[in-house]
């Protein structure tokens, strides 16, 4: 059993659970509401395949940054270090090729399906993409934050790529707006998810220092790192901010006829300015941060924003449908 429960650790289960779910929110709950007339390409049990290919490609990923980052893990996180503990080098090993050829599998069929073999380069560069990152970009100034931040949102895009943009975008009816929304989603992912990484190395700065690391924390020191992740978690506030005041300025319009606009009532009004709160929280512990411990709560609390952010999907669906 405790085999089972570290296998689960490594594979990051429940930043799993949050991509996977992240998708079929996207799919079932923007792209097959009849009501937004999208002529989406895959059918569910198709698109389950897709979320499995891109599980397994994600968690091949956790594996070999774990077996890369035995050096650093003995330092800055050894109680919690699985590779060479519970588990041994060459059977994740092993996990990390099958997952890779599993998911890979799964991909080259979605590819099929949509009939755009060009898309599965997609599925090579992320299983590439993550292995030098492990390998080499972790490590470096900005690249490695950079890339784990566009892979992050590239599981969001795809969603809409194999989905809906095979099929050209219909400007008549509601793709064109569906796909904008997928896209704001996928920016506020990059966002989140690099002022995670930011302050992910300055939790990490011990450990990296001892492999002659050269992040951006190493590079210029926890404050002006510190200052850096605090201009984008602003970014992201008034990035909120003007979907606000269009939210503000359609219920306060008086219209001849009732309109119903995703996104746009009191309920929705009111959870986008708890997301607000929330980041005002999140600048307010960059700010006053200083030791590991206040690190590691400022990277939960960006995952936790990450997963209120991206809960206002299924709602502002299920408002705009009642």
């Amino acid at each position: 059993m405790s085999r089972i429960i570290s296998f689960l650790k490594l594979i990051r289960l429940t930043n799993l659970i949050i991509v996977a779910l992240t998708q079929l929110l996207i799919k079932f709950c923007l792209i097959n509401p009849p009501i937004f007339g999208i002529n989406s390409i895959l059918s569910n049990t198709q698109f389950y395949l897709l979320v499995l290919a891109t599980v397994f490609i994600t968690a091949s990923g956790y594996i070999i940054n774990d077996i890369y980052d035995v050096a650093t893990d003995t330092i800055n996180k050894n109680q919690k270090r699985i590779i060479g503990k519970t588990i041994k080098s060459r059977n994740a090993i092993f996990w990390y090729i099958f997952f890779n050829f599993i998911g890979l599998l799964l991909g080259c069929y979605i590819v099929y399906i949509v009939q755009k073999p060009i898309f599965g380069l997609i599925f090579f560069y992320c299983i590439f993409s993550l292995w030098t990152y492990s390998k080499h970009m972790k490590s470096s100034f900005l690249l490695g934050n950079l890339q784990v931040s566009f892979l992050t949102a590239l599981s969001i895009f795809n969603v809409a790529l194999f989905d809906i943009i095979p099929n050209g975008i219909n400007k008549t009816n509601g793709e064109l707006m569906i796909l904008k929304i997928i896209l704001c989603y996928t920016a506020f992912a990059f966002i989140t998810t690099f002022i995670r990484e930011i302050i992910k190395d300055l939790e990490d700065m011990e450990g990296d220092k001892n492999i002659n690391a050269k992040t951006l924390a190493i590079t210029y020191g926890i404050e002006k790192t510190k200052w850096i992740s605090l201009v984008f978690t602003m970014l992201t506030f008034f990035g909120i901010a003007y979907f606000q005041h269009f939210q503000y300025s359609v219920i306060c319009s008086e219209f001849e006829y009732e309109i119903s606009i995703w996104g746009i009532n009191k309920i929705t009004v009111y959870y986008t300015f708890f997301l607000q709160v929330l980041l005002l929280f999140l600048g307010f512990k960059i700010y006053h941060s200083q030791i590991k411990t206040d690190f590691y709560f400022i990277s939960q609390l960006c995952k936790f924003i990450m997963i209120v952010g991206i809960l206002s999907i299924p709602l502002f669906t299920y408002l705009h449908l009642n």
